[in-house]
């Protein structure tokens, strides 16, 4: 199995030029198109409305594309799910009493718990926080266009 493959930018193995080439052209046809990003019928409006939302802001850092259709219609069924049951819970409290006079949690605190998590989830692999997102950019390797060292050379050809 070995370990995964870094991308080319951030090799720092012995790598021929023409391996390089090959490797980076790879890596360009790995993307995939972002022309799909719509809701999926089956969300609710306001879920609708929370993927329009995600698509229209993480449009301008190109973050998207049609793979993470899944995961944004999920993220965005969950967000719905999480805010009808914070409003139940506001109205309502988040106890209920039994027939026995027992209070118990309102099943509308279970659902909000379930769909946080998800949201949760979901959110770190869109990159929707600032820390998700660093985790998922691609640093570049700075090329070094003087050696500071030739100084010390006496030598004119630096």
């Amino acid at each position: 199995m070995g370990r995964p493959r870094k991308v080319v930018s951030m090799s720092t193995g012995k790598i021929g030029k023409a391996a390089r080439a090959a490797r980076s052209e790879a890596e360009k046809q790995m993307h995939v198109k972002a022309d799909a990003l719509s809701p999926p019928d089956w969300l609710s409006d306001r879920a609708a409305l929370e993927f329009d939302r995600v698509v229209r802001e993480s449009a301008e850092l190109g973050m998207l594309d049609n793979l993470d259709l899944a995961v944004l219609a999920v993220y965005a069924d969950n967000y719905s799910r999480y805010a009808d049951a914070a409003m139940h819970i506001n109205i309502h409290g988040a106890t209920v009493t039994t027939k026995n006079g027992y209070e118990t949690p309102s099943p509308w605190v279970a659902v909000s718990d379930r769909a946080a998590k998800n949201i949760f989830a979901c959110s770190a692999k869109l990159g929707m926080s600032v820390t998700d997102r660093l985790k998922l950019i691609v640093p570049t390797k700075e090329e070094k266009s003087v050696n500071k060292y030739i100084k010390f050379f006496g030598s004119d050809k630096g």
